[in-house]
């Protein structure tokens, strides 16, 4: 019920201020552990001698900073390109989170104008999925009420028209109950009215 064969999302960026908002924090959080990772290793060095050959030249100093210009570099394209994997990856997990939400908000606002009648599909590997089966259930249990009181309305209709018609054949007085009879068919009206307004699949009942 929550998988539809052939259904494919195109649209990656789907809610863009939420998966923006998870983006940019997850490539923060990695930006701080690189940080952090400099910062940590620089203190634990502090009272280290290192060896450095560069460009034939050969150096000796305290690890942090003879080392320094190394590190930073490796951190700076660490952040840039383990932060592009970071928003790829995040890009393609929240995807799974945006595009059940969007789905789900667009539905909720057509049950608000009414409409029951569309059951949502979600993709196999999309979250959300209980939370889709209870509202397409909520809707089926709906429409099958929906249908029940409108059988039942339609049978009052039926109902107090034949019973104005046979005691009219009976010659019986019916001065004193039309009134009521005519009242019970403008509370049937109602409900028609009220029930027309809603958008369901009909059941047989």
């Amino acid at each position: 019920m929550n998988s539809q064969a052939g259904y494919k999302r195109r649209n990656y960026f789907i809610n863009k201020e939420f998966q923006g908002r998870i983006i940019f924090n997850y490539f923060l959080l990695a930006a701080i552990g690189s940080i952090l990772f400099m910062v940590v290793f620089s203190f634990f060095s502090s009272n280290t001698l290192s060896i450095s050959y560069d460009d034939y030249r050969l150096q000796l100093g305290v690890t942090p900073t003879i080392l320094f210009k190394k590190i930073l570099s490796t951190q700076w394209l660490s952040i840039v390109f383990g932060g592009g994997l970071v928003v790829i990856i995040t890009l393609f997990l929240t995807h799974r989170i945006a595009g059940p939400f969007f789905k789900l908000e667009k539905s909720l606002d057509e049950m608000i104008k009414g409409d029951v009648s569309k059951e949502i599909w979600l993709r196999k590997k999309d979250e959300g999925k209980n939370l889709t089966e209870k509202i397409n259930k909520f809707n089926l249990i709906l429409s099958e009420k929906l249908s029940l009181i409108e059988a039942a309305n339609s049978n009052v209709e039926i109902s107090v028209h034949q019973l104005k018609k046979n005691m009219k054949d009976a010659d019986m007085d019916i001065t004193n109950v039309e009134p009521l009879l005519n009242q019970i068919l403008d509370s049937q009206k109602s409900v028609y009215t009220t029930i027309n307004e809603y958008t369901f699949p009909r059941k047989n009942v």
